[in-house]
Formats: structure tokens, C-alpha cells, sequence
């Protein structure tokens, strides 16, 4: 009885919070005199002492009680010689110490993730995360800000509490490691795809469906049966498609000539095919033409976007990164692309890479490789560079002479975009039944000659007899080869000295470019050099054999090249590289003062294209004239 009450005893003294404060400052005083012995020890020469197990706990327990005193007697050993890097890190990491919070929270996040999802990764190692969530079956890359609200979302549902930042990072770089090592090598889309199974088309909503277009028809697919479709912040849903609509309610809400509906629908359907080259569509009007309106909707039906229409890109690169998170680049309000900018969507229109130095790193480079649809519009010809002018379908907007609110057609538009999108697919499944029918011949195909079948079909299967389609595409392309000759100055100069010496010229570079100078439009950027005029030349050559000139350099005699240009009547495709289209022959000739026959048409603005203040983000030419690089002609 006395043992028990002697223990009551004790208990009850040692629930005195006097008694608590005394045993702790009795043990923090033997902390500090212990860590004190320490640093004696190291200063005595035994810089080894404050890295025993024992010793370490004392730290350990110092900077947890006395923090202040803790970085005093870090700086005395310092002083002392003792490498304090690796004490902290033994400290922190060593034989002894506590486990971390954020350690542990990223080991559950890890195991929740692995336990939730499963991981792969793509042909270029992009890492990918597949998952169950919201009744839908997601696709997320690895390090996207939809995989980390997914993981934090579900670490707070089981733990009730919010994973740290650190912790969240260790744990998607070690997922990023396992998708990349460990995971299965899949294919995985932005908003179309082709597989065996047909054609796919990714509708962005909240159910993560997609829709699967066969030759038999088309139907809303989610879930296992469909391909690993992901997406970007930016990326917008497409509705539900529904069946029985007709394409007829879409001309009303954009301004599209008659003449040339089919051939935008062409381009439409082109925008779904994954698996074939793209055509850039070229929108050309006046100022209140609707050029923006019809873009937009055009786009809407294809790939909606947060930003459905942008601006002139500020650099190269950034025309690669907008069009890595979206299916189409979208351009609007464009005055003057320079040659850079030209070739990029060259190379994106046709399938190709991009590559930069990773950021963060010295030598490792991120490449980005692409093929995506792209769409643009200006009051002036945008596209005068011959190798994207070959992949481009230009389309001049007619003057509106009587304008609805804009609300009403947002409100129209939106009713009908079901039924539209319907009507789009219908056409899709008709035309993939028509295409085996569709024979080109070899040395009838232009250069696009995937878009060029798709075209006949599109024609055929809205009645048009064979060779319709390639009719109007070839008069298409001749018509913008004559812009690009009337928007380049020296196109413009030769044309017009052409015109008044039928005969030609055979003679140097030096010699052309002095003949060409009383022809030289004022004010227009002009070659600097024979050089610059022979790449201009060059590129000119395609378009001035379609007009009836042969323009090429003759073989070195006597250290000297001598350029030959003369007349050769028949017309041949502007493409050297393609055949020529089956189509009336050009009997345009050059014109004085670099005149065309789209000079002064509605969206044209004859050699002034040259001349534009370029668009705000583009760099304009040094001194206003252009380098002797190829990027005047």
C-alpha cells in the first residue's frame, strides 16, 4: 500500500509543471554542455568526434531545443575544421535520424498512384498516366497539372490533409521514371488518331468519348474500345455530335464564296486524317469580311480552343509550342510572314521536328515532332514563299453588305453545332467509301496529292464528274503562283523586263541585277547582291516556269555562272518535284510594273504585300531591307 501511494507520489510531481520545466532544463543544460564537450573536442584537433551516433543525437537534440545556440556552435566547428556540409547532412539523413514527413508523404503518394494508375510512355519517352477517374477512363501526361490535381485530389481523399509541395515533386519524378523505364510503349493522340479501326476524332468533354469514323459510318466510342487520346489546359470539348443535320446550315454562318465551299470542305475533312499531309488554309478579304467569324467557326467544328484565334507569333518557337498543345494552329489578323516563319509551317503542315536546348540543362536538346492543319487570315496575301504556297488552298472572302448581331450568329452557331459536326462526320464516312474509287495518275498529281484524292472524292460524292476537283485545285494553285510573283519585288521587276524583252536573258547575275534596276519597285526591300538575287531567283523559278519561263543557272565555264532565263510556252506544275495537274493550260503572261490578274482583286493588294508594316510580334528586316539569305524574292 505504502509502494503505491509512494508512486501516486511521484506521478502527481511529475504532473507539476514546475517539476516539468526543472527535469527540462536540467536536460537541456546537459544537451548544451555535451554539445559544448563537442566542439572542445574538434577544436583539440578530433575532427571526427561530432559525427559519432551518440554525438549526433546531441545535435540533433540541440538545434531541436535551442536553435540560435545550434548555429553558434555550427560556426565553432567550422572554425574548427569540420566539414559542416556533411554534418548537416548526416543530421538530417544519417544513422539516427527521424524519418521525414515529406519522404513518407511522397512514398504514399507513390504507392497511390501505382496502386491507382497505370504508367507508360510514348515513341519520344514523353511519360503518361492512365486512370479511372470520374466514371471516365483518363489520359494525363506524367508531369501535367491534370496527373498532380489528380494525385493531390486523391492523397487528400484518403489522408485528409493536403500533400506538400516538396513531397508531390519527388513523387512525380520517381512516377516519371517508372513510366519511362518500366511502363509499356503505347501511342497516344491529341484530338484525332488512326488505327486499324478507322479514323478518331477526341471530343474533349468530361466522358473523355471519342468518335470512330469507319467507310460504314461513324459512332461515339469511350472507355477501352477507344485510342489513349490526351489533352491540353487550352483544348476545348466539341459537343456530342447528332445525326440527321445537313451541312447547308453551315454557310450562313460563314462567308465562304459558293464557287469554293467544296473546296473548304475538302480542307475540313482533311483536318481529321492523321495520317496524310495538311493543307494551310489561307483566308483573304477586306476589312469587315468575317474573316475572324468564319475561322472561328471553322475551327469550332474541328479542334475548339480557349483561343480559337492568335496572334502573330513572336518567334519560331513559339509557333511549335502553340501547336504541340493544340490539334490546329490558328493565325488571325496577319499582315507579313517572314521567310522563318513560312518555313516553320512548311515543316508543321507537312510533318516534321523542332528541336531546342531542355531547359535547365547544357547539352540535352527537346524535340518536338509534329504534323498539324493550320488555318490563317489578313486583309493582304499572306503566303508568297513557293514551298508553303504549294501546300496552301487560298480562298478570297466575298464584301458583306448586310451584317447580323454578333450574339445572334454565337447563338445560332452554338443550336447548330451538333447537328453540324453530325453532318461532317456523314460526309467523312461517304468520302472514305468513295476514296478507293479515286485513281490519280502518277504525272496527273500535284504535290499534295493525298489532299488532291481526298478533293476528288469530296467532289464526286456531291455529284461533280471525275477531274473536277483537280480542275479547280490546279486553277487555284496557278492563281496564287501569279500572287506570289505580283507580292515579290524582284518577281514584280522581272515580269515587267519579261514583258518588254520576250526574248529572255542570258548573262551574269551582276548583269540581270543591273538591267532589273529600272524595274525595281520603289520602296519594296531589293537584293543587296548577285547572290541574294540568285536565291531570290531560285525560289522564283517554280513560278515563272508556270507562266511560261525556264529560270535556271548554267554549268561554271571560266570561274563564271551565267543564268539563262527564256520562254518555254507550255505550263508545268509550279512543283519541279511533282507532275502537272490535269487542267487548261496558263496563258498568263507577265505583266509591266509586276501587275497580276490578282492585283486589285477583293483581298489583294498587288506588290504592296511586300511592303506591309509587318504584324506587331514580328521582327521587322534590318534597315527595311531584307539579308541576301533566299528571304527576298
Amino acid at each position: 500500500m505504502n509502494a503505491a501511494l509512494n508512486d501516486l507520489a511521484l506521478i502527481e510531481a511529475a504532473a507539476d509543471p514546475e517539476v516539468l520545466d526543472a527535469v527540462q532544463q536540467q536536460e537541456a543544460d546537459k544537451t548544451t554542455t555535451d554539445a559544448d564537450a563537442l566542439a572542445l573536442a574538434a577544436e583539440a584537433g578530433d575532427a571526427g568526434a561530432p559525427f559519432e551516433p551518440a554525438a549526433l543525437a546531441t545535435l540533433r537534440d540541440l538545434r531541436a531545443q535551442d536553435f540560435a545556440g545550434w548555429v553558434r556552435l555550427r560556426a565553432r566547428l567550422k572554425r574548427a575544421g569540420v566539414g559542416v556540409t556533411e554534418l548537416d547532412r548526416q543530421l538530417n539523413h544519417g544513422v539516427g535520424a527521424p524519418t521525414g514527413d515529406d519522404e513518407n508523404v511522397a512514398d504514399k503518394l507513390i504507392a497511390l498512384a501505382r496502386s491507382q494508375c497505370q504508367f507508360l510512355h510514348d515513341a519520344q519517352r514523353e511519360p503518361y498516366a492512365v486512370f479511372e477517374a470520374a466514371g471516365a477512363r483518363q489520359v494525363h501526361g506524367v508531369l501535367s497539372s491534370g496527373f498532380s490535381d489528380y494525385l493531390s485530389h486523391a492523397y487528400y481523399t484518403q489522408h485528409d490533409r493536403a500533400p506538400t509541395e516538396t513531397s508531390l515533386k519527388v513523387a512525380l519524378a520517381t512516377l516519371r521514371g517508372q513510366a519511362q523505364f518500366e511502363g509499356e510503349a503505347c501511342e497516344v493522340f491529341t484530338r484525332i488518331a488512326k488505327t486499324e479501326a478507322g479514323y478518331w476524332l477526341d471530343l474533349c468533354n468530361d466522358a473523355w468519348q471519342c468518335v470512330q469514323v469507319t467507310a460504314t459510318g461513324w459512332a461515339v466510342v469511350a472507355g477501352a474500345g477507344a485510342p489513349l487520346f490526351t489533352r491540353s489546359a487550352s483544348m476545348r470539348p466539341l459537343p456530342v455530335p447528332e445525326r440527321g443535320g445537313s451541312l447547308d446550315a453551315l454557310w450562313p454562318l460563314v462567308n465562304i464564296p459558293e464557287a469554293d465551299r467544296l473546296m473548304v470542305l475538302a480542307w475540313m475533312l482533311e483536318c481529321l486524317r492523321a495520317d496524310t499531309p495538311h493543307v494551310v488554309l489561307e483566308l483573304v478579304g477586306e476589312q469587315g469580311s468575317a474573316k475572324s467569324s468564319t475561322q472561328r467557326a471553322l475551327r469550332r467544328l474541328i479542334d475548339p480552343n480557349q483561343a480559337d484565334l492568335r496572334a502573330a507569333p513572336k518567334s519560331v518557337e513559339e509557333v511549335w509550342i502553340a501547336a504541340r498543345n493544340s490539334h490546329m494552329v490558328s493565325l488571325e489578323n496577319l499582315s507579313h510572314l517572314h521567310q522563318p516563319y513560312q518555313d516553320a509551317l512548311c515543316v508543321l503542315a507537312t510533318g516534321g521536328g523542332y528541336s531546342a536546348r531542355t531547359l535547365y540543362t547544357n547539352a540535352e536538346e527537346t524535340i518536338l515532332e509534329l504534323r498539324k492543319p493550320i488555318v490563317l487570315n489578313g486583309i493582304s496575301v499572306i503566303v508568297t514563299a513557293q514551298d508553303l504556297l504549294d501546300r496552301c488552298l487560298h480562298i478570297d472572302l466575298p464584301t458583306i453588305h448586310s451584317r447580323e448581331l454578333a450574339g445572334d450568329m454565337e447563338a445560332r452557331f452554338e443550336t447548330a453545332q451538333p447537328a453540324l459536326l453530325g453532318a461532317l462526320l456523314d460526309l467523312f464516312a461517304k468520302v472514305l467509301a468513295a476514296l478507293p474509287s479515286v485513281s490519280i495518275a502518277p504525272e496527273h498529281r500535284p504535290r499534295m496529292a493525298d489532299f488532291a484524292a481526298l478533293g476528288e472524292a469530296v467532289f464526286r460524292v456531291h455529284g461533280k464528274p471525275a477531274g473536277a476537283f483537280l480542275a479547280r485545285y490546279s486553277e487555284m494553285r496557278k492563281e496564287g503562283v501569279l500572287r506570289t510573283i505580283d507580292a515579290s519585288p524582284v518577281g514584280a521587276a522581272l515580269a515587267a523586263y519579261l514583258a518588254d524583252v520576250p526574248a529572255g536573258f542570258n548573262g551574269t547575275l551582276s548583269e540581270l541585277l543591273d538591267r532589273l534596276d529600272r524595274y525595281r519597285p520603289q520602296g519594296e526591300a531589293w537584293p543587296r547582291s548577285p547572290k541574294g538575287l540568285g536565291d531570290a531567283l531560285r525560289r522564283l523559278a517554280p513560278a515563272l516556269r508556270l507562266i511560261g519561263f525556264e529560270c535556271k543557272s548554267l554549268p561554271k565555264i571560266g570561274g563564271v555562272i551565267r543564268w539563262h532565263i527564256f520562254s518555254k510556252p507550255q505550263a508545268v506544275d509550279p512543283c519541279p518535284a511533282s507532275p502537272a495537274s490535269p487542267a487548261r493550260p496558263a496563258t498568263a503572261t507577265p505583266r509591266p510594273e509586276g501587275s497580276s490578274a490578282a492585283a486589285g482583286r477583293t483581298g489583294h493588294s498587288g506588290r504592296g504585300v511586300a511592303g506591309e508594316v509587318p504584324e506587331k510580334g514580328m521582327p521587322p528586316p534590318r534597315d527595311g531591307v531584307l539579308t541576301d539569305d533566299g528571304e527576298v524574292f
